[in-house]
């Protein structure tokens, strides 16, 4: 039986992966350091802690994580600003079938929670949810099962009674680890073996969890 459905975010819910992926781009490109493609792909569903030696590792004191967020954010904003937060395909409808059956609904996302309540509040989907556990929340970045276990935790509902939706090879892994059933809808990095041995099912987007959902009963 599940009784709450545990999201991430980016890539998940909103289709800012792609983005960030470009506004992190055009900071390399203006600073001279190139595509941020593999450094962006190394940072996605992580912590800041964890992205930030990812950036000292990488740039050896060139650039920061701090200083890159910085120069991406009028990108990102601008974007936002144009078009609206970007929902992926299926959210609203699944977001209203989970109401509608009772269950209770969270976020488990690296991003902060400032993020967090501005891409909710942006998208009219923040009533939805009964709770936010956000990267600056917790002490381990996913693939630790820490923020989804805290996550249940607070829903007051056993992992195991849980189903857990993410996009990234961190995320899926984070969920699996947590002990609840894990969807993978991949977004930017196609599903790979280790991914797909991690998720319970693999879907083409939020619409088909619904009856994945069903079909368990």
């Amino acid at each position: 039986m599940i009784r709450a459905a545990i999201f991430d975010m980016d890539g998940l819910m909103f289709d800012t992966e792609r983005v960030g992926r470009e506004a992190w781009n055009r900071v390399g490109e203006e600073l001279g350091l190139g595509r941020m493609d593999e450094v962006n792909e190394r940072c996605l569903g992580c912590n800041k802690e964890y992205c930030r030696k990812v950036f000292e590792d990488t740039f050896h004191g060139r650039l920061s994580l701090d200083r890159m967020l910085e120069l991406a954010e009028p990108y990102r904003k601008e974007y936002f600003r144009q078009h609206g937060m970007p929902c992926k395909k299926g959210l609203k409808e699944l977001l209203d079938y989970l109401k509608t059956t009772g269950r209770k609904i969270a976020m488990a996302t690296s991003s902060d929670r400032a993020d967090a309540e501005y891409n909710l509040t942006l998208a009219g989907l923040r009533e939805y949810f009964d709770l936010l556990v956000c990267g600056d929340m917790v002490k381990k970045s996913k693939p630790d099962p820490d923020i989804y276990r805290t996550a249940a935790r607070l829903l007051e509902v056993d992992p195991k009674e849980c189903v857990g939706l993410e996009d990234s090879r961190n995320g899926i892994l984070s969920v699996h680890a947590a002990g609840m059933k894990a969807v993978l809808v991949p977004d930017l990095i196609p599903a790979n073996e280790e991914m797909r041995q991690a998720a319970d099912v693999v879907l083409n987007d939020l619409s088909e969890v619904p009856e994945w959902i069903e079909s368990l009963h």
